[in-house]
């Protein structure tokens, strides 16, 4: 049962991120995967419902996949570096139009959204305060501080509005952003350790 929700919320995810919620149905949804309505129906009861499904899942998805970083990697600055990567490789696939669209039409799905961007907080502290216990975090600064900062400047920059009236693309926005932030939160063997990691 859990494996065939997945499988609708995946395909869902990706026919949202191409097509936008606005030109999203269950019916082009239930074609893709060759399956009936009823099937879907029988998950969920309501296009509402699924499309909330679709954007959790794949937002508890991208949570995982930075978890996943930090277990793989145990160097805090190759952590927050690959991280970003990370997140320029989801962003890339994004239609800005349309997930303005979403924001303005469905203001509790993008409270999901925002919700999951705020929960990486506690990434951001456990990356901040083993870059402090290494020596790379600026003495003066708490991780806790630097982590709330940092979401928060974040998740103001990536309004989609915001974007578009600046002509900015996600994955070119996101690499500025980090780029300009990490540059002020870590000390000289930190930012080393970047381009170290950027050149190799």
């Amino acid at each position: 049962m859990k494996k065939v929700k997945d499988i609708i919320l995946k395909e869902g995810f990706r026919s949202v991120s191409i097509n936008g919620i606005k030109s999203f149905t269950v019916e082009s949804l239930a074609s893709a995967l060759a399956m009936s309505k009823k099937t879907i129906y029988q998950y969920f009861p309501k296009k509402e419902l699924l499309i909330k499904k679709i954007i959790d899942f794949r937002m508890k998805k991208l949570t995982q996949e930075f978890k996943q970083i930090l277990k793989e990697e145990q160097d805090p600055i190759i952590q927050f570096v690959k991280i970003r990567e990370h997140n320029i490789k989801f962003a890339s696939r994004i239609n800005l139009k349309k997930l303005t669209y979403l924001k303005s039409r469905y203001p509790d799905i993008w409270d999901i959204i925002e919700k999951y961007r705020f929960e990486r907080k506690k990434i951001y502290i456990t990356i901040f305060t083993a870059a402090k216990k290494k020596g790379y975090l600026r003495k003066s600064l708490n991780p806790d501080v630097c982590a709330a900062l940092y979401i928060n400047i974040f998740n103001a920059t990536f309004q989609p509005e915001f974007m578009l009236n600046n002509d900015l693309g996600l994955d070119e926005t996101i690499s500025h952003v980090q780029e300009i932030v990490s540059n002020g939160f870590f000390n000289d063997s930190g930012i080393k350790k970047i381009q170290e990691y950027q050149k190799g």
